[in-house]
């Protein structure tokens, strides 16, 4: 599938036209039809890939994926967007533009978001409160200077070595 087909199809978990508006074509699915096409195109603008709305998804580079990706979970219209190492693979110039898509979606949707992320530099910059995990135990929860600077965490993550 291409890539506005992968966005629209997200899109059509809220459909309200029914079976006999599909077949018939009535003007009322017609309607439905362009909002979605505009509601995936305005996704597509926002990740940054409108030029690549009739390419598979499948040839498309790896980052490219990421973001049709996140384009199809916010086609489906979520109060909370789950980004589950949104960065991971991605070259230092793929992480800096998904960074700036994350905080664009964050400014312009008001959406909660729930990162899980390994990549320190991320965490940082992109999140006003952290909560720091080891062995799947929080160990601690703040701001990133909060969590920067609490005993636990250095030493989980920086500190001594532990025997496992």
């Amino acid at each position: 599938m291409t890539v506005i087909e992968h966005v629209k199809l997200a899109h059509y978990s809220k459909i309200r036209y029914g079976l006999f508006a599909a077949f018939c074509g009535t003007p009322g699915h017609h309607r439905e039809e362009a909002e979605i096409e505009e509601k995936a195109g305005r996704l597509l603008d926002m990740m940054g890939i409108r030029h690549l709305a009739d390419q598979v998804v499948l040839n498309l580079p790896y980052g490219a994926q990421r973001r049709v990706e996140m384009a199809r979970a916010l086609a489906t219209e979520p109060r909370i967007l789950l980004l589950d190492e949104p960065t991971a693979g991605m070259n230092p110039e793929e992480l800096a533009q998904i960074m700036e898509i994350i905080r664009r979606i964050h400014g312009e949707l008001g959406l909660s978001i729930l990162l899980i992320e390994h990549r320190m530099k991320v965490v940082m910059e992109l999140c006003g409160i952290i909560q720091t995990l080891d062995f799947g135990a929080v160990i601690a929860e703040g701001t990133p200077e909060e969590i920067q600077n609490d005993p636990r965490v250095i030493d989980a993550y920086l500190g001594k070595e532990r025997a496992d």
